[in-house]
């Protein structure tokens, strides 16, 4: 972060939906909307961290190129991004951010990952298939900080009943993002679960 300007500065000149626009992320587009929920979920983290700058993990950062994962990395309200993928990168994240070749749905995933947090976000964005995204919940709740929230991104709307049964996590919350027009046409309809780790519930 330059000069003395502070971290609520930052964000309100340049909100995290702002850097996932100007990147080819899918979070906002034609494929997604999910700028308004990460501006939400950043802006109650960095309140419970006591507007300290958070680490943020993120399974599957390859499929759209210089994407999340170097939005992230340019975010100044986030001291650290790792990112995980079976793939590799073209352009590494920068001195903030940190890949990982490593399945992420192994211990040896969790293990690499571990060294690295705990982390204030996790997210799950990754091949949208069951295993994985129940996996995500049982393999990475124990790397989830205080304050902390997990976001599995894209859950098929018909089966968010049968992610749920079997993630069996009551603090687990389906939630539809409100998106815009063309992102709520399209196959992709904004579905995500969130698990919230913060001060006042973990009391």
């Amino acid at each position: 972060m330059a000069g003395n300007i502070s971290l609520i500065d930052c964000f309100s000149e340049k909100p995290p939906s702002a850097y996932f626009d100007d990147s080819n992320s899918d979070k906002t587009g034609v494929r997604h909307d999910y700028g308004n929920l990460y501006d939400w979920l950043f802006a109650s983290l960095l309140f419970q961290n006591g507007m300290q700058p958070i680490r943020v993990l993120e399974i599957g950062v390859t499929m759209f190129g210089e994407g999340s994962g170097h939005a992230f990395a340019k975010m100044p309200f986030v001291e650290k991004f790792v990112g995980l993928d079976v793939n590799p990168i073209g352009e590494d994240f920068g001195e903030k951010g940190v890949f990982l070749k490593v399945d992420a749905y192994t211990e040896q995933g969790v293990e690499s990952a571990a060294r690295y947090g705990p982390y204030h976000l996790l997210i799950d964005d990754a091949e949208h298939i069951h295993d994985q995204q129940v996996a995500f919940f049982t393999m990475y709740t124990s790397l989830c900080a205080t304050p902390g929230v997990m976001v599995c991104e894209d859950v098929p709307k018909l089966t968010i009943a049968k992610r749920l049964k079997a993630i069996k996590d009551p603090s687990l919350l389906h939630v539809r993002v409100p998106g815009s027009l063309i992102a709520s046409k399209g196959k992709l309809d904004n579905n995500v679960l969130l698990k919230t780790n913060m001060i006042g519930l973990a009391q």
